[in-house]
């Protein structure tokens, strides 16, 4: 027998929750911003490694005395360095290089510039954009059809708490967001929405009970009864991808945050958000409105 919890019950606490977490992550977004790489943004990276012993604070030092103050410095392994410049000529470059060498002796095999336009870097901002409107505008259709509009409404709800949250925690710890950050949050939509249609298909089969009581009690016993599903298939999701963020290499690692957040924050939202904005605007309607004492539904006259 399936134990009931009276989770639509509690609808303004998840609501809450959701609500603090996102004016969270957008505070940061408005603070901080995002550390976008430089496929997003005109400028030059360097991908060097050094025969010396060198923080991340002594290379940005060295680099500001160069000046450039503004350049990103990250480690991407034993000895190796990343540093992100603003637009560089060959001149400039190669400056840069002589400098470093002298300070901390660059290994010039294993030196590598990647040079960004800023149409380029347009271009890329325009994609990512445009990917992510077409996916939700293709989910919206699908879901309508297969459900109906409301249940659209609430999936796309979810969809977009998941992507706020997850770009809020990119700017919260300095993630540099990268290409395969974005494919990544194009994953994280097609997993968020997988984990709300398996709620919301046993949801539409379990509608003809909410006659008989009230549509969140219904909503209730349809989450209990894949509960179990969800659970196995967040863990079984998430082992792996926090391997990959363990042991991956750097281009592996960002793909695999992003989609950790991602997977945890859709599952959250698929039972403590979609499932509850649903239940609301349901019970709106006339046929599923809450019965009051004497049978009467509230609202009524």
């Amino acid at each position: 027998m399936t134990r009931n919890i009276d989770l639509m019950g509690r609808k303004k606490i998840w609501f809450s929750i959701s609500a603090v977490i996102i004016a969270v992550s957008i505070a940061s977004l408005l603070t901080l911003g995002l550390n976008l790489s430089i496929d997003f943004k005109s400028g030059a990276k360097l991908t060097m490694s050094v025969q010396q012993q060198a923080s991340v604070d002594d290379m940005r030092l060295a680099v500001s005395d160069l000046g450039y103050p503004d350049a990103v410095v990250q480690t991407i392994g034993d000895g190796r360095f990343q540093i992100t410049f603003p637009e560089l000529s060959d001149e400039q470059q190669g400056q840069v290089i002589d400098a470093l060498n002298e300070v901390f002796g660059v290994n010039l095999d294993d030196t590598s510039w990647e040079v960004v336009g800023p149409t380029f870097g347009q271009q890329v901002r325009d994609a990512a954009i445009k990917a992510v409107i077409i996916a939700w505008l293709l989910i919206v259709g699908y879901v309508s059809l297969r459900f109906e509009f409301k249940f659209a409404m609430a999936t796309i709800a979810a969809l977009i708490h998941d992507l706020v949250i997850t770009v809020g925690v990119y700017s919260l710890t300095g993630r540099e967001v990268t290409t395969a950050t974005v494919a990544a949050v194009l994953t994280i939509l097609g997993y968020s929405l997988y984990d709300t249609i398996i709620v919301f298909d046993r949801v539409r089969e379990n509608q003809p009970r909410a006659r008989r009581g009230t549509y969140g009690e219904m909503v209730n016993t349809s989450i209990m009864e894949v509960l179990n599903r969800s659970i196995i298939t967040t863990l079984t999701t998430v082992l792996p991808v926090a391997c990959l963020f363990i042991f991956g290499g750097e281009t592996l690692k960002d793909f695999a945050f992003a989609l950790m957040v991602g997977i945890i924050s859709g599952t959250y939202s698929s039972i403590f958000l979609a499932s509850p904005l649903l239940t609301l605007w349901k019970e709106r309607e006339k046929r599923y409105r809450p019965k009051l004492a004497g049978g009467k539904a509230a609202g009524s006259r």
